[in-house]
């Protein structure tokens, strides 16, 4: 699109955006809006080399003349806005927008930006990138360059301003700061008159970082794979079109490295065309939800998450609650996924059929019906 842009092909970039932006938008909301403020901080700056005669005397003087063709030049990737508004029109609209300026949580989220799963080694990735970050501003060698320092800027402030729930959505902040991040990186560049040797020395650091994270980030998903591999070996003992209530295992603490076999279950709808519990169900953040009555306060998320005893804030039930309540009329099979300890008693009317280390598999026994007529 930058491309484009330099070489003044404006019209065939108009062509080819509209329905690219619509098609993004369809593929995921949050590239589209990621994409338009990339889109429109180039533009400025596209915008300032046009006019490099003019001499502004304060950031309004230098942004006015600026920010009107940059925003029309950028039309082309606003259609999807359109859709979006009639989409959120109307008196069946759920779905609140909500959680502003939440500070605690917006720096957790830079700290956490390559959290994976070794909480030394994640934090001190990050901490060498802020250095290098730092370094951009104070070694005369390197230099941010101006259209991603600017991108990079105005995704800082978007996140900034973006409540944590959007259109009941949550987590919608916490999406952002890894690409502020990233782009506030690839912006950093040789400052031009610098020897190739040192310009060198530059990318061989940058290369022995991105090995020591793919090396770490290799082993820990060699790990999570096998945790998959062994979770996941129920679902062809299920029959398909089945009816499972899936339970999986959770602290109360936030621990550093999750275990990613929350929504596990999901894989039954997938491969099974069974029902689990698992499946979102939240005003304004989806098109389909689960109607299934008969389920009862186990229909969707989060009803799939149990932990030892209840959490504060959280709307997890005990493990031991909700073996207990869940309605055996409405399923057919309990899977549980690493569990909390809890009472044999609670499953004495289940039928245990598989076992895959932590991760177990019952049936739930129906009462025999006799035949009419008989004793």
């Amino acid at each position: 699109m930058a491309a484009d842009g330099r070489l003044r092909r404006t019209r065939l970039r108009a062509f080819l955006f509209v329905p690219i932006s619509c098609l993004l938008w369809i593929c995921h909301t949050f590239g589209w809006g990621v994409l338009g403020v990339l889109a429109f901080s180039a533009e400025l700056i596209r915008q300032h080399d046009i006019r490099r005669d003019s001499d502004p005397k304060s950031l309004g003087a230098w942004l006015v003349p600026r920010v009107r063709p940059g925003g029309v030049n950028c039309l082309p990737l606003a259609l999807p806005m359109v859709m979006m508004v009639v989409w959120r029109s109307g008196d069946h609209v759920g779905g609140k927008t909500q959680d502003w300026f939440n500070w605690r949580w917006k720096m957790n989220w830079i700290t956490m930006v390559l959290r994976d799963r070794w909480m030394a080694f994640d934090i001190a990735s990050v901490t060498v990138l802020f250095v290098i970050l730092f370094r951009g501003v104070r070694d005369q060698t390197i230099e941010y360059s101006r259209n991603l320092g600017l991108s990079a800027l105005f995704l800082a402030a978007v996140y900034v301003l973006l409540p944590r729930i959007v259109f009941g959505s949550a987590y919608a902040d916490m999406r952002l700061a890894p690409f502020v991040l990233a782009i506030a990186v690839i912006a950093l560049r040789p400052r031009h008159g610098v020897l190739l040797r040192g310009a060198a020395v530059l990318a061989v650091l940058g290369f022995a970082f991105f090995g020591v994270r793919l090396a770490g980030t290799t082993v820990s998903y060699l790990i999570y794979d096998r945790s998959y591999d062994q979770a996941i070996a129920a679902i062809d003992t299920v029959p398909e079109r089945s009816r499972v209530v899936s339970f999986v295992g959770r602290r109360c603490r936030d621990d550093w490295a999750y275990s990613r076999l929350e929504h596990v279950p999901a894989l039954l709808l997938e491969r099974r065309l069974a029902f689990t519990n698992d499946q979102w169900s939240m005003a304004g953040a989806q098109l389909m939800t689960t109607q299934y009555p008969a389920a009862r306060g186990f229909a969707h998320d989060p009803s799939e998450i149990v932990s030892d005893i209840r959490c504060r804030g959280q709307f997890w039930r005990p493990v031991a609650m909700a073996l207990e309540k869940f309605p055996r009329d409405a399923f057919d099979y309990v899977w549980l996924i690493h569990p909390p300890k809890f009472d044999p008693a609670l499953v004495r009317d289940l039928t245990l059929i598989r076992r895959d280390g932590t991760s177990l598999l019952y049936r739930v026994n129906r009462p025999a019906v006799r035949p009419a007529g008989t004793e």
